[in-house]
């Protein structure tokens, strides 16, 4: 075999294996691209698969507190409507013509008397009917149940709206109208609930 022939044949397989060589690289190349399409779906499909998560989650996240809220304003505004009816009870009440409120206040009192020589005190905004001419009244009834009669008025108006405070140096008891209508509304708050806004629910 001459140089020549042995030139031409290496040329000859040089050309073939550059030949394999393009041949190899392109399908490693559309290997490649087959992979990078196969992981390009999965982490297309993950990504939309966390998006939907965390949508539901978001969702369910803002119908929860949507719900809350609208359960928060519902008791509120069923609890000033119950606060509105004892504000109104109050205020009614005092408008009661003497004789019809002073027998409230002598019934507060003689059912909240202990010893008999207690102090009575006042709201600010108390009658002038309710003075000490109106506790030796009381004091006589007491006398006539076999009790101390020796009620004493106190000049010092307290901050409350309707009835009295009795009581003896630091130990008093509150009875005035807002604390007994309060103990009455705690008593009674389940049954009006039921009453104003059971039947009006869906």
């Amino acid at each position: 075999m001459s140089i020549k022939d042995i030139k031409e044949r290496i040329l000859r397989d040089a050309l073939k294996e550059k030949e394999r060589i393009l041949r190899d690289t392109k399908i490693r190349i559309e290997e490649l691209k087959s992979q990078d399409l196969k992981e390009n779906e999965s982490i297309r499909r993950d990504i939309m698969e966390r998006y939907k998560q965390e949508a539901e989650l978001k969702e369910k996240k803002i119908v929860t507190e949507a719900r809350l809220n609208a359960k928060k304003s519902l008791l509120a505004e069923k609890q000033d409507i119950i606060n509105n009816i004892f504000s109104e009870v109050i205020k009614r009440i005092m408008k009661f013509d003497d004789l019809k409120y002073m027998t409230i206040i002598e019934n507060l009192i003689l059912e909240n008397v202990e010893t008999g020589d207690e102090t009575v005190y006042v709201g600010e905004q108390e009658r002038d009917s309710i003075n000490q001419e109106f506790i030796n009244k009381i004091n006589k009834k007491l006398q006539s149940l076999g009790k101390k009669g020796d009620l004493r008025f106190s000049k010092e108006r307290l901050p409350i709206i309707g009835g009295v405070v009795i009581g003896t140096g630091q130990i008093k008891k509150n009875s005035s109208l807002e604390v007994l209508l309060e103990k009455i509304k705690d008593e009674l708050e389940t049954k009006l609930n039921r009453f104003l806004f059971e039947n009006n629910e869906g």
